[in-house]
């Protein structure tokens, strides 16, 4: 395969893509400024000193060390693919221009990339974008990927295209993975040389607090996952709680889960239903546990680390392969509890075990981990900005 390639399977499968996009404005995966800015690069020209892409929450929140390193004079777009990830960017960097980025078309990247100009482009958590990374090194922008990492089903499917693959790989000027596991992948592929000096994510800024009542946490759940959830909490002891708190991966879903949680048979007054963003760190800082969603079906799980860095155990399902190598670390410190199967009652029973605990957690582990990180993390911020 080639770019050439590429972009004709491209033009081939653009109706199939045009009503997917439809699909997903009448699902509100999408609304009206995200469906124009991906498919017509809706905006004003500009300059920008740097453009940040982020896909979605989970990468945003993780940009929050690489942001604060940036001299204030110097312009940012920060780029997402997700209506809560462009919610919470406006909210949480309002120094920060906030767009949606157009899909991987040849000529939609064309018109973004000559309406909002720059002198680097940084990749957070991303997949390869072939599109970009030919245009880019064509305008000779420097590209960095920052906290990579590839599915096992990506890795697979790059792999059959071995002399495409290490050319886009050759267009970054530098590469950190999020992991080693990752670092191998991508020296595989692009067959060159991958750093990693710790991942972004490790940066969170501390927020513990001092005996956190017996309150519980379902954060990041899906839509798929609000069934088993719900199961999961009629089989808790309500008499050891005071509160639980439920926070879906989006937002709009939460009415749902509200009209699920009333046709269930748990006591109505114990749970408290979130429908926005922004709000999971106050709620984690005073759950005792945290159990993170995406991990009850074969999605890979969602980042702990916020939970963690509030002091509030982490517990997870089986499916998180997105997170592996967090998720082994942590449980190697014993700050994670991952259920290696969906028991409903193993894990509605573990919960009830712990949270007769006093102390659940390790806090001066977790400083440890977090600080020690965060040192580390120095070395990818300094390398781009001084570049």
């Amino acid at each position: 395969m080639n770019i050439l390639i590429y972009n004709l399977i491209h033009i081939i499968l653009f109706p199939f893509f045009l009503i997917f996009l439809i699909l997903r404005l009448f699902n509100r995966k999408e609304n009206s400024e995200s469906f124009f800015q991906k498919l017509f690069c809706k905006g004003n020209k500009n300059y920008y000193d740097y453009i940040i892409h982020v896909a979605s929450v989970g990468e945003l929140n993780s940009i929050h060390y690489l942001i604060h390193k940036i001299p204030l004079e110097k312009k940012i777009l920060i780029t997402c693919s997700t209506l809560s990830a462009h919610k919470l960017a406006l909210k949480k960097y309002k120094q920060c221009s906030v767009k949606y980025l157009p899909y991987d078309f040849y000529p939609l990247v064309k018109v973004f990339l000559a309406k909002n100009m720059t002198d680097k482009f940084i990749w957070i958590d991303s997949e390869i974008w072939p599109n970009y990374l030919h245009i880019l090194k064509s305008k000779k922008i420097l590209t960095y990927l920052i906290n990579g990492r590839i599915s096992e089903k990506s890795f697979r499917r790059w792999k059959m295209a071995t002399k495409f693959v290490k050319e886009l790989g050759s267009i970054y000027k530098i590469i950190y993975a999020s992991s080693l596991p990752a670092k191998e992948s991508f020296e595989i592929l692009f067959q060159r040389k991958i750093f990693y000096s710790g991942n972004l994510k490790y940066y969170q800024d501390l927020n513990i607090v001092k005996n956190i009542e017996n309150n519980l946490c379902f954060a990041s759940i899906h839509l798929k996952e609000f069934k088993d959830i719900l199961k999961i909490i009629e089989k808790i002891d309500f008499n050891i709680l005071e509160k639980i708190f439920l926070i879906p991966r989006h937002p709009h879903y939460a009415y749902e889960l509200s009209q699920k949680l009333l046709e269930s048979s748990i006591p109505k007054d114990k749970v408290v239903v979130f429908d926005s963003m922004g709000k999971n760190k106050n709620i984690h800082s005073i759950s005792k546990i945290s159990f993170i969603g995406g991990s009850l079906f074969n999605h890979g799980g969602q980042n702990p680390l916020e939970a963690l860095s509030c002091g509030s155990y982490v517990l997870t399902g089986p499916y998180t392969h997105n997170f592996s190598s967090i998720y082994e670390d942590l449980e190697e410190k014993k700050l994670c509890g991952v259920f290696k199967e969906i028991d409903h009652n193993l894990i509605a029973k573990s919960i009830n075990v712990m949270m007769s605990k006093k102390n659940l957690l390790d806090i001066n582990e977790v400083r440890i981990l977090f600080n020690k990180q965060s040192e580390d993390l120095n070395i990818i911020t300094n390398s781009i900005i001084n570049d």
